[in-house]
């Protein structure tokens, strides 16, 4: 059994390649999601864990077998076994995409089904776009939930309750370009659903860094109250204002795990509300920018709960995945 092959053969620029366009696309963030690619009747090469796409090589690739064993120094994705129980379901897949895109994540929290166009429908095998129950990210319940809903429904792309969307199929390129007519099948029922959509030039972003020369009072003023921050990034972007009185729950994994459980006006979190603004801190720009992008996702998600009457993740969940990410995912990409 082989882990970290070093293969820099195609099969391993495929999977980078893949892995870049999904991030270029939108459909993935930071370390998020995950993809594989199938090397041999029981075995397939999948991305490490918590490795970030832009700079991964395929050196850093890890092949796993149906067993779940690998060797190396680096990890495989904690989803893994996800990889698994599908490969070994339909021997006739070569390629699996674990995306965590905004509109299909959002419409997942309710756990129904999503209604979309007969084309998509017929691409991917079932009348609607099917979602499995919830479970914790990595663990077996939620690997089960997705078998049950594959053999119950034979669709090759499932959301995952409060999580985000897995697709399979034969084509590393196919299966992007059926991720993106997903996205915009889920944009489309989210808009007639929530009443909500996003108009261009809208909202204003800037982004700040601690050593930066001009920084406005109320930057400053983050900055003294939390020397752990190294950037912030600010928008006055009305999705997230509308809920700086009631605060956001977490209805998303990757939220949870960034952000909390729930954010108000406190200076405890990544995320803050200001009057007329809202604040996202990280340790350099690209973590404040990551919490950005999470935050609105799980605000688009709760827009969805609202409407669907959809709770958000429990106590312990998310404390479990705050827990995980803070110790020990996050110091991965470091």
């Amino acid at each position: 059994m082989t882990g970290n092959t070093g293969q820099d053969d195609k099969t391993g620029n495929v999977i980078i390649d893949t892995a870049r366009l999904l991030l270029r696309e939108g459909l993935v963030a930071r370390t998020w999601g995950n993809l594989s690619q199938r090397s041999g009747d029981d075995r397939y090469l999948i991305t490490p864990s918590g490795r970030g796409y832009e700079t991964m090589t395929p050196e850093e690739l890890v092949e796993v077998d149906f067993e779940g064993k690998w060797s190396g120094d680096l990890k495989p994705s904690g989803e893994r076994g996800l990889h698994t129980e599908i490969y070994r379901e339909l021997p006739e897949v070569q390629f699996i995409i674990h995306t965590h895109q905004p509109y299909a994540s959002a419409l997942s929290v309710s756990g129904a089904a999503v209604e979309i166009p007969a084309e998509l429908a017929e691409r991917i095998g079932s009348t609607t776009l099917p979602t499995a129950a919830y479970g914790l990210p990595s663990t077996g319940k939620l690997h089960k939930a997705v078998l049950a809903t594959l053999r119950e429904t034979g669709s090759r792309a499932i959301l995952m309750q409060g999580h985000g969307a897995v697709l399979f199929g034969q084509d590393a390129n196919e299966l992007v370009d059926l991720a993106k007519e997903v996205e915009a099948a889920c944009r489309t029922q989210f808009e007639l659903m929530t009443g909500w959509k996003e108009k261009d030039g809208a909202a204003r972003v800037r982004c700040f860094e601690r050593d930066g020369f001009g920084l406005p009072p109320q930057i400053i003023h983050i900055f003294m109250r939390r020397d752990d921050a190294g950037a912030v990034v600010a928008t006055d972007d009305p999705l997230f204002l509308q809920f700086s009185q009631t605060g956001l729950p977490a209805y998303l994994d990757d939220f949870s795990q960034l952000v909390g459980l729930k954010v108000g006006q406190t200076f405890g979190k990544t995320m803050i509300y200001g009057h007329k603004a809202t604040y996202f801190l990280g340790a350099d720009l690209d973590e404040a920018q990551a919490v950005a992008t999470v935050a609105r996702k799980n605000a688009l998600a709760a827009l969805v709960a609202k409407v669907t009457s959809s709770k958000p993740i429990g106590w312990l969940d998310g404390t479990i995945m705050h827990g995980v990410y803070k110790f020990k995912y996050s110091k991965l990409k470091d």
